[in-house]
């Protein structure tokens, strides 16, 4: 009986999850038009932070709790996810073309990500952590206001018409059911998978690391779904930049630890995919799906070497 009201929960999650998923995808769109930016500046922020909060709570509740290598793990696990589980996923349910304008963001993602990669081998340290939380705060007021100076008076007009504050309130109610539905989704998976005698390392590798990116990967695959390429791809973008915000607000608590399997197996290879990513992003996301399977890949293959370092 306990086992089958899990089943149910998990059910009501997945509709939280999805539902909550194409209330952020309509509503962000309609803020992008109303100020005149793109799908992808939109994606790269309010929906990448809506979409990271998980992250955020991990990792701040752990730092506190004194466990902060879960806030590491957490980090390039969830970074890794969005590249090779969502976005992969993402683009096999619909082949991307892509833009300069994506291109140069991923550029600064991938950059991003390098110094991230940098400031963790030594462990993460609260100044290091500042300088981190500095650029990811000034390179997302850079992008809104470059995009939003292109806008001319009628632009501006077309703001005070249609940018109404219903607009953000129900993309924040389509976050919170994101996030609710995700709890939800892990909470009984964990659960389900105990009544089915799964080992308690493969929920912690494999469940909980998934349900921190299921806002990211329910967000890109319906937004791909309904050819807003921009809000999926800069959904993406705008995590992986953010979570490595997390890890320098984290750092401010304690100091972010690093092992040596993070160190030779989990950053080259978040390293390795982001740089994947670009490659496939300047051939422009060919209509064959073998890019999106290749990334598919590199994440099985970082998953597997999880049991065996």
């Amino acid at each position: 009986m306990i086992q089958f009201l899990y089943i149910l929960l998990f059910i009501f999650g997945l509709f939280l999850l999805l539902k909550g998923a194409d209330i952020i995808t309509n509503y962000a769109s309609r803020i992008a038009r109303a100020l005149g930016v793109s799908e992808l500046v939109i994606g790269i922020t309010l929906v990448a932070i809506a979409t990271s909060l998980p992250e955020l709570a991990v990792c701040i509740t752990s730092a506190f709790s004194g466990v902060a290598s879960i806030s590491t793990g957490t980090i390039i696990g969830s970074n890794i996810t969005n590249i090779g589980l969502v976005l992969g996923l993402a683009a096999l349910t619909t082949p991307f073309i892509t833009k300069r304008e994506y291109l140069r963001q991923g550029y600064f993602m991938f950059g991003f990500s390098i110094l991230g990669a940098f400031l963790i081998l030594g462990g993460m340290f609260w100044f290091e952590g500042v300088v981190l939380i500095a650029l990811a705060l000034i390179y997302m007021v850079w992008l809104v206001r470059s995009r939003k100076s292109e806008i001319g008076a009628s632009g501006k007009k077309q703001i005070r018409k249609w940018c109404e504050i219903k607009y953000l309130l129900f993309c924040l109610i389509g976050g919170i059911g994101v996030i609710i539905g995700a709890n939800i989704i892990v909470t009984s998976t964990v659960e389900i998978a105990k009544w089915f005698g799964v080992s308690e390392l493969f929920i912690s590798l494999i469940i909980i690391a998934v349900g921190t990116s299921l806002p990211e990967l329910a967000t890109s695959v319906v937004a791909a779904r309904k050819r807003m390429r921009g809000i999926s791809l800069g959904n993406i973008i705008g995590s992986n930049i953010f979570n490595l915000m997390i890890l320098g607000i984290s750092s401010l608590v304690v100091v972010a630890p690093v092992t040596t399997s993070m160190i030779l197996v989990n950053i080259p290879i978040m390293l390795i995919i982001t740089g994947a990513l670009l490659i496939f992003m300047r051939t422009e996301w060919k209509k064959t799906p073998m890019e999106a399977i290749i990334l598919i890949i590199i994440y099985i293959i970082f998953v597997a070497l999880q049991f065996v370092i």
